[in-house]
């Protein structure tokens, strides 16, 4: 009994020993969150199709992340996340190359990078967000990135003559940097991304440029932000311009960007707003244009949400959209294809969101 209790007390105390230990060196976090829901789309000349889905409001992502304060306002700090698909307990694509796709087993696609920040900004390098995908996010759309409502249905890019880009949400072997708080609301962002080919014609592919600028207070943000990805098929550039205004429970919000891929364009524009009803309700709205040049063809898709939290953690949400494809077009779409010409595909959700 005796030894039963000095055990007890040993891992007590070696416990606790570590974690002063841990605070003393710095800090390290398990975080994670896990949204799944059910979902049913139908496309004209396919039918009906329903299915237990991820990210419905929000992406799954399981992380672990850490900071050490190195004195004199010099901190250094880790992040690793991974993509969790939690109907199914898969992981997410990523590249190594920003040319080639990856998928299978575990991954850090997200984000794994090491950061040195301090009174003059913050250095960044591994794989991170691109400047341009942050007005697509929640930032400066309704929905940001996810489910039937997605930003990304008409934002992201259409492949086109051999080029298929992988740099529209993040990249690999970049070098970033931010410029620190406090200068007067104003905030930027340079990336430098390496292909890391060998010598030859696609010595280029996957190299990446891009810079986000914007403005903010206590009611108003605004951004632009452009990338250029090289390929020796057709570079990739993408721009957008965001801005939202907060009017007392009304989030108006409008975001304008454009895909070049090679030759093609497309040109996409959105208006939209988050409507706080009650203190744990949001009503969301979307609606956005395409138009198309050399690739696919025109399209719109209109999008409505709503969040309940439950608490600061745990949410119930529900979001119904339609996307419409113009002329002979059946590219776009919110999660099943049509195969009639100048057909739609509509879908609708509902979920629950809980991050720890």
């Amino acid at each position: 009994m005796k030894t039963g209790r000095w055990r007890v007390g040993f891992v007590a105390l070696a416990t606790a020993a570590v974690g002063v230990q841990a605070q003393q060196a710095g800090s390290v976090q398990l975080f994670g969150l896990m949204d799944i829901g059910v979902q049913q789309l139908k496309a004209d000349g396919v039918g009906k199709r329903h299915l237990v889905t991820s990210d419905g409001n929000a992406s799954s992502r399981l992380g672990v992340r850490g900071s050490e304060d190195l004195g004199g306002g010099l901190k250094v700090g880790f992040w690793l996340e991974s993509a969790l698909l939690v109907d199914d307990g898969s992981s997410g694509a990523t590249s190594t190359n920003n040319k080639d796709s990856i998928s299978g087993g575990l991954t850090w696609a997200r984000r794994a990078t090491v950061q040195l920040s301090g009174d003059w900004g913050e250095l960044r390098l591994g794989r991170d967000y691109v400047p341009s995908f942050i007005n697509l996010t929640m930032t400066m759309h309704p929905f940001g990135p996810n489910g039937v409502a997605s930003s990304g249905l008409l934002f992201y890019p259409a492949p086109a003559n051999g080029t298929t880009p992988r740099t529209n949400a993040r990249a690999s072997n970049s070098i970033g940097y931010f410029l620190p708080p406090g200068l007067g609301g104003v905030y930027a962002h340079v990336m430098l991304a390496l292909g890391e080919q060998g010598d030859g014609p696609t010595h280029r592919d996957g190299q990446l440029q891009g810079m986000r600028i914007g403005w903010r207070n206590e009611a108003f943000n605004a951004a632009v932000a452009i990338t250029r990805t090289r390929y020796a098929t057709g570079d990739y550039k993408q721009s957008n311009v965001g801005a939202a205004w907060q009017l007392g429970p009304v989030k108006l919000m409008g975001l304008w960007g454009e895909n070049k891929v090679g030759t093609t364009k497309t040109t996409a524009r959105m208006v939209g707003t988050r409507w706080q009803v009650g203190p744990q309700g949001e009503v969301r709205f979307a609606y956005t244009t395409l138009s198309a040049k050399g690739v696919a063809s025109d399209a719109s898709h209109i999008a409505l949400g709503y969040v309940h939290d439950l608490s600061k953690r745990t949410a119930l949400y529900g979001n119904a959209a339609r996307a419409d494809n113009k002329g002979t077009g059946v590219r776009f779409n919110v999660g099943m294809a049509t195969t009639v010409p100048g057909g739609n595909c509509s879908g609708a959700e509902l979920g629950v969101r809980h991050s720890f």
